[in-house]
């Protein structure tokens, strides 16, 4: 539930020998009044700006970025492309039904909070979340212990 890497996820339960086969589906994240918001992060590419070689990094993120290499990464790599026009690209549609959900995923994302304290966060959601999903902690409980891990975390 709620897993985040879809083409990933897809590629294993709806793999060869999954159990899960046509018994589970990708939708957005839920919100209070509809559809949640995703965030943002994670594929980025960047040439140093003390590289010895950015000519050469510059030309490999130029390459990367190409319909070609982006049809690879989501066939191969299982990581969703960078090209919105793939999200609707009638081929990798047929084989990928998720990515018209997914492209609207991404166009209603918002950037990760900033934060020096972000592992400490991180750790302050997911542990309560995760106990409240297990019926660890009621729902309420599992918030205020957010909320309070959070402070502690960060001041």
């Amino acid at each position: 539930m709620f897993l985040r890497n879809w083409p990933y996820a897809d590629a294993i339960l709806g793999g060869k020998g999954s159990k899960v086969i046509g018994k589970f589906d990708i939708a957005p994240l839920p919100g209070p009044n509809g559809h949640g918001a995703s965030s943002l992060g994670g594929h980025s590419l960047a040439v140093s700006a003390y590289s010895k070689h950015q000519a050469t990094g510059l030309a490999f993120v130029k390459w990367i970025e190409e319909p070609a290499q982006q049809r690879t990464i989501i066939s191969v790599g299982t990581l969703a492309p960078v090209i919105s026009s793939l999200y609707t690209d009638p081929t990798l549609v047929k084989k990928y039904p998720y990515l018209p959900t997914l492209l609207e995923s991404i166009k209603t994302a918002v950037p990760r909070p900033v934060t020096p304290f972000y592992p400490a966060v991180t750790k302050a959601i997911e542990t309560n979340a995760y106990a409240a999903l297990q019926g660890q902690k009621s729902t309420t409980q599992a918030l205020k212990d957010m909320q309070a891990a959070i402070q502690s975390a960060t001041s």
